[in-house]
């Protein structure tokens, strides 16, 4: 996947809409957490990679000084359309690759989600930046029991997911171990549930199937050989959060 910051201005529309459409109520639930664990509330944050500000319009009752930064100025502005309404919390919007910012930012806290290209090696600058603690949110699972099991019929290799590949919170984990920094880990999981049908998984598959080869894939998946019969799959999505302190 291309990751550039005009991919994500003009994908900008089409991921506002997948996060309305979203049944997964993790920006609630990572608040929630945070704030069990005492890392909110807090007087300033710093949300590197905000994207669209879904992280940060919910911690923005909690902080008194909020900074959005994202290299996605459409990004950014739906981001500013969320968090206008709140009166109490100073908002800052930051437009800029994070590697390439003139003044370093600094805050209590620094909360990255989803950013897929930090590098383990990075978390020492994303240390600098806190006064207090770093927080991470990775997606670190992601199944589909249907697919995988038309996949695993079919002699193919069930692939990882790109936004929920495991080896990058591993990759994360390792270096804060190897450099000697405590560090706590949570997971939150959730299994959706969601009707589709076998015709609607083969736009999805590797190699074309015809009709017959369709019908066949049916048969051993659900026990009946129409493809275009709705049954139920189940999805599985899960979120790493780490949290380490900084010694300032």
């Amino acid at each position: 996947m291309k990751e550039n910051r005009a991919f994500w201005n003009q994908f900008a529309e089409d991921y506002v809409a997948a996060e309305k459409a979203s049944r997964l109520p993790i920006a609630r639930d990572v608040t929630a957490w945070r704030l069990a664990e005492g890392l909110l509330p807090t007087k300033s944050l710093v949300d590197l990679a905000a994207g669209t500000g879904r992280y940060a319009a919910r911690f923005a009752a909690h902080v008194q000084q909020l900074t959005l930064i994202d290299w996605s100025s459409a990004m950014l502005a739906y981001a500013r359309q969320q968090l206008t309404a709140n009166s109490t919390t100073s908002v800052n919007f930051i437009t800029a690759d994070w590697h390439q910012l003139e003044a370093r930012p600094t805050a209590d806290l620094i909360f990255v989600s989803q950013l897929p290209t930090l590098e383990a090696n990075e978390l020492s600058l994303l240390t600098d930046w806190a006064n207090q603690s770093v927080v991470l949110n990775f997606q670190s699972e992601q199944s589909d029991a249907l697919m995988d099991r038309a996949l695993t019929y079919l002699g193919q290799t069930v692939p990882v997911a790109y936004q929920a590949d495991p080896s990058r919170v591993a990759s994360y984990e390792r270096w804060l171990r190897a450099h000697h920094m405590p560090f706590k880990s949570h997971t939150l999981t959730y299994h959706l549930e969601e009707q589709t049908t076998i015709s609607d998984l083969l736009p999805e598959l590797t190699v074309p199937l015809g009709v017959e080869a369709a019908s066949q894939l049916a048969k051993a998946l659900t026990g009946n050989e129409n493809a275009h019969m709705p049954v139920t799959d189940h999805l599985t999505y899960t979120y790493t959060q780490l949290v380490w302190h900084s010694d300032h």
